[in-house]
């Protein structure tokens, strides 16, 4: 078993402003432009067996005598652009195990993490086909919320997300968050594998806030998977939990076949 730093908990679950998507042979390359973000990411312990049967055996987990760790978490965009798509306001919420880097990059605990994707919805159309394309089970939630206010914190947050029966987990947060402040480089890579294939999203954060202090809790339903896994229907307030903000980031999504 490995364990985590304090900062990485924190710090490890942030997806980017820029995407780049490419086959294995560079052939195909593919943008999305996310500016003006900001985020909420959640982390819990869950029992390691079943954190363990969700992640395959290639990846090995981050856990500790409390279990491995499940992250979770929502961004909204004032702008996403997909591709030659026309700019859009746009959602993003996925949730994932935290995982050992898979092929060495990622590995300082203060400004690194990787994560092994349980699920990823948005409420942007291409987005949700660009990811499809790269092996990503992206789903489409045209009714995604993400509240927060008043604009200067402390500040009341909700966020929902709700894709279509079957298709991927419904959950929501409610609780209270600040503005962040605390500035660092960061880098997020996040791993999905089926088969064979393997997907590869690796988000470089020139400059991202932090605030450490939010109090939010998590609910879902006991019969997804998501909910088998924390044992209920909620996390009633993260062990660690966050508020980020930023302007501009840089994912690359590369595929081995």
């Amino acid at each position: 078993m490995k364990s985590v730093s304090l900062f990485a908990w924190v710090c490890l679950a942030s997806f980017g402003a820029l995407v780049t998507v490419t086959n294995t042979h560079g052939a195909e390359t593919r943008r999305v432009t996310f500016s003006r973000c900001t985020e909420f990411v959640g982390i819990s312990p869950v029992p390691e067996a079943a954190a363990r049967a969700l992640v395959p055996e290639r990846y090995s987990l981050v856990a500790d005598a409390s279990g491995a760790r499940l992250v979770i978490r929502i961004a909204d965009c004032a702008g996403v652009q997909a591709g030659a798509s026309p700019r859009r306001p746009g959602t993003i919420a996925h949730i994932g195990i935290m995982i050992i880097s898979p092929d060495g990059t990622g590995t300082d605990p203060n400004t690194a993490i990787n994560n092994y994707t349980l699920s990823y919805a948005t409420n942007v159309p291409a987005l949700a086909r660009l990811l499809r394309e790269a092996n990503v089970p992206a789903v489409f939630d045209g009714d995604m919320a993400y509240e927060f206010a008043p604009a200067q914190g402390p500040s009341e947050l909700y966020a929902a997300v709700t894709p279509a029966p079957n298709l991927s987990p419904a959950w929501f947060i409610h609780g209270t968050v600040t503005n962040p402040g605390f500035a660092t480089n960061f880098l997020a890579n996040w791993w999905i594998a089926k088969g064979r294939r393997e997907t590869k999203m690796e988000t470089t954060f020139p400059v991202i806030l932090f605030d450490f202090t939010s109090a939010v809790s998590f609910y879902t339903s006991r019969n997804n998977v998501i909910g088998q896994l924390v044992g209920g229907n909620r996390i009633a307030g993260f062990p660690l939990s966050f508020r980020g903000a930023y302007e501009t980031a840089e994912m690359i999504v590369s595929e081995n076949p």
